[in-house]
């Protein structure tokens, strides 16, 4: 297997950095990838600050119904028709679904071509852009056709931020309260008063804290064979509620859906692992505020128990779960009966919370 590229960060002087790394480097040309709102709201911002000028821009549509092999071929043969050679550098502007897609194309064309990524939002710049997982959505399943190829560089630049609203802001904090939870408890206690919105100050320190999270594991496990598993934590459920909604009007964005796997997650965890009377409560109301509404019935519940049946990280038709044993102390490769997952979703069937619409 090839081994995973250690991506550079560049956060402090982003801009001059890449332009160094750019100028030292023998790439033939540079194209550039952005979906339908990061043409709009983000590529000038890139386009002012990049050096050498693109030879090509692919656009392609937004969000996560269209992270798939159709999308896909747009991009390829747009590659192809723009004579992108072995040596050329794919620039990636976006959120998580173009890291994935744009990364799982640049892995697969002509056997692999470097990219840089240039996370457009809080969901990628905490979490999707590191750790070198790229990935499409077939059928019912999420990021069942992928592969590991890292970037070369990965470009932080906080001023697109500024083209987000709250509602995205707020999913893309789902992944750093995920990061808290599974490292160690002083961190997500520290998360567990913070007032919303945050500071710019405050926001920043939490990327770095996140963005450091995440790479001390991949790079102790870059290939998800042990301890990376414990970043799938509250994805199982999540990625099957996600999923159910998606063809819907009541779509929900990924960290919504994954903050309704933690507390899913959660809740299977401290039933199983004993937790210690007040923790769930307090992990709960800590997520509650990033649940998007939807409609909770027998029907939801059968489409997600289907859907999780077709994770990926699925041995042998058992589904395995990364769980914790206490905040802060991942279990992972946990086998789980039906009857205890139904029983974790239908707290939202049952509860009665106000949720954030």
């Amino acid at each position: 297997m090839k081994p995973v590229v250690i991506s550079r960060i560049f956060q402090a002087r982003a801009w001059e950095k890449l332009n160094e790394y750019l100028e030292h480097q023998d790439y033939s040309s540079i194209f550039i990838v952005v979906d339908e709102n990061t043409n709009k709201l983000c590529l000038p911002l890139l386009l002012s600050n990049l050096s050498l000028s693109p030879k090509g821009i692919t656009v392609i549509p937004a969000g996560e119904l269209h992270k798939d092999i159709e999308t896909c071929m747009l991009v390829w043969n747009d590659w192809l028709g723009m004579a992108v050679d072995r040596k050329s550098l794919i620039i990636t502007l976006g959120g998580g679904v173009l890291c994935d897609l744009v990364g799982f194309c640049a892995a697969t064309f002509k056997r692999g071509l470097d990219c840089v990524y240039i996370p457009s939002t809080l969901m990628a710049m905490a979490d999707a852009a590191f750790g070198g997982k790229t990935g499409v959505n077939l059928h019912m399943t999420k990021n069942i056709i992928g592969l590991f190829h890292s970037p070369q560089v990965i470009v932080l630049e906080p001023l697109f931020l500024n083209s987000l609203d709250e509602r995205h802001m707020r999913n893309g904090f789902v992944e750093i309260i995920k990061h808290a939870l599974i490292q160690d408890p002083p961190y997500w206690q520290d998360i567990e008063n913070l007032e919303w919105p945050l500071s710019e100050e405050d926001l920043q320190n939490f990327i770095r804290k996140s963005m450091r999270t995440k790479m001390d594991i991949v790079e102790q496990d870059p290939s998800e064979i042990h301890i990376r598993k414990a970043l799938n934590f509250g994805h199982t459920i999540g990625h099957a509620i996600e999923k159910s909604t998606l063809d819907s009007d009541q779509a929900i964005l990924h960290g919504e859906a994954v903050a309704m796997g933690m507390i899913a997650e959660s809740i299977i965890s401290a039933r199983k692992f004993k937790w210690k009377p007040g923790f769930l409560e307090r992990i709960t109301s800590m997520l509650i505020p990033f649940v998007k509404n939807i409609s909770w019935d027998e029907e939801r519940i059968e489409s997600i128990l289907k859907n999780i049946h077709f994770d990926k990280k699925n041995i042998q038709s058992q589904v395995l779960f990364s769980l914790l044993e206490q905040p802060g102390k991942p279990a992972l490769d946990v086998k789980l009966d039906l009857d205890e997952i139904t029983s974790s979703l239908e707290y939202f069937h049952n509860k009665s919370y106000t949720l954030m619409q």
